[in-house]
């Protein structure tokens, strides 16, 4: 059995940014991934940059904040902000989707670091001209997947794409609870498996609390920490997704 355990938001805001990475230096999350678009991406670039942490992805976004391009008049409001996740689905053209998330990809790499893999914020597959787009760069840039169901992990593998057999959001669905994390624990042990255990894990400020609703980052956080005191992934390989095969 082998887990990631994915800490998404990385530079959304500096106290998440603060909890992510204390989580990977730690060893207790394994695996991050970062938006591209957020006030401080790039004070999280540069830190995955003096690090020389190689286990960072790109948090595929058109549904928060303001998109990198300048021209992709399907993914925004009149405000130009990217539209929400329910009404993403029914604007979002397959062009404009392609081209912002390929300049989200390319400024990771513009920062002289390679991520790690990709995946998204809220739910791509609900798209599938922006599902098509994720799967096309994925294979452009022969990174590694994150995929949701069982579906989405056949569509990437046809196309030779590495990704995990099975996605795990019990954990932050039941607000960071450590009895859920050592249920998924005793669920996965024997499986001969591959799995992304799928967080939120951060610490809380005032700027924070105005970019996301969810509050129970720092449950997340002191659980997955306990975890690793505790032992609870015993006889469970704890990986990020450049080691999927």
């Amino acid at each position: 059995m082998k887990l990631i355990i994915n800490a998404e938001d990385l530079g959304l805001s500096q106290s998440i940014n603060k909890g992510i990475f204390e989580g990977l230096m730690q060893g207790f999350i394994t695996s991050a991934s970062m938006f591209m678009n957020a006030k401080y991406t790039d004070e999280a670039l540069e830190q995955v940059k003096k690090q020389g942490l190689k286990n960072v992805g790109v948090h595929l976004n058109i549904t928060h904040g303001i998109p990198l391009c300048e021209n992709v008049p399907s993914l925004v409001e009149s405000d130009g902000n990217f539209r929400y996740m329910c009404s993403m689905p029914f604007f979002a053209k397959y062009e404009d989707v392609k081209k912002e998330l390929d300049l989200q990809i390319q400024k990771f790499y513009d920062f002289g670091i390679n991520p790690s893999h990709l995946d998204f914020h809220h739910y791509f597959y609900s798209a599938p001209e922006v599902y098509r787009a994720y799967l096309e760069l994925a294979e452009k840039y022969q990174l590694p997947v994150r995929s949701m169901t069982a579906h989405t992990a056949s569509l990437a593998r046809e196309k030779g794409i590495k990704t995990t057999d099975i996605y795990i959001d019990e954990f932050h669905e039941n607000y960071g609870n450590f009895d859920v994390l050592k249920q998924i624990a005793d669920e996965l042990r024997d499986k001969d498996i591959t799995a992304e255990l799928m967080c939120t894990a951060g610490y809380i400020d005032e700027y924070t609390i105005s970019q996301t609703n969810y509050l129970a980052r720092e449950s997340e956080l002191v659980s997955l920490r306990k975890a690793l005191e505790e032992n609870v992934w015993q006889d469970i390989e704890l990986i990020d997704f450049t080691a999927l095969k």
